[in-house]
């Protein structure tokens, strides 16, 4: 069975991510609960449902294509004029339906199931400008050692075609893992937090003594490593 994984957003052409242009894949999951986090959607290793309210014309729509009922309209009406609806969370199993039918969007559905074959499809458009760019693909999060198996999968496909590949990450994971995707990754982008470990404890949730020895691990297998 071909190695899937799930995915919250696909950014081409970006510039800030390594070298040259780049396309940039957003991983869901993330161990750490960061009070900064740029990404919150990215923390849920799930599929999860985000709602704006200024887009939402108060149709109801979504609330009747709703097979879990999750969706409701209150009776009483915001102050711009409309009811919006509320989702029961514990109900909702995050299939999507509601989104799709959003005449404005105003629901939208963050994480997708993705195969390896599906994300190189993708990739493979803009091979002319990484080669061009001296750029490549770029594997970022959440963390994106969360899901290690379709990393490690999508790491050895983008190498199959001689993709320049990074991987931005926060260093939190088991050091097995960075041994094991290290051949296959040209540049790690490492994201150091809070030296102090207490305050690393406080704003982030976890130790940082893990992350520190991952970056000594990188430094001794002799892989380039920027630390932002």
């Amino acid at each position: 069975m071909e190695q899937t994984g799930i995915i919250f957003d696909i950014q081409r052409f970006s510039v800030h991510d390594g070298p040259g242009i780049r396309t940039t894949v957003f991983l869901k999951g993330c161990p750490l609960r960061c009070r900064w986090c740029h990404n919150p959607e990215g923390i849920s290793p799930h599929p999860e449902l985000m709602f704006f309210d200024y887009k939402c014309l108060g149709c109801c729509t979504c609330a009747r294509v709703c097979p879990q009922k999750a969706i409701i309209f209150p009776e009483a009406w915001g102050e711009n004029g409309k009811s919006l609806p509320q989702l029961a969370r514990e109900k909702c199993t995050g299939c999507g339906l509601c989104a799709e039918a959003c005449p404005s969007g105003a629901w939208r559905l963050v994480g997708q199931r993705i195969t390896v074959e599906e994300l190189v499809s993708v990739l493979e458009r803009d091979l002319l400008l990484y080669d061009r760019s001296a750029g490549g693909v770029t594997f970022s999060g959440g963390e994106p050692l969360f899901q290690p198996e379709f990393l490690l999968a999508a790491l050895k496909a983008c190498k199959d075609l001689g993709i320049h590949t990074a991987v931005d990450t926060s260093g939190f994971a088991p050091a097995p893992l960075f041994e094991r995707i290290a051949s296959f990754v040209d540049l790690f982008l490492f994201d150091l937090k809070p030296m102090d470990e207490e305050e690393h404890r406080r704003y982030t949730g976890a130790s940082n003594r893990p992350i520190h020895e991952n970056l000594r691990v990188l430094v001794r297998l002799g892989k380039r490593v920027t630390v932002r």
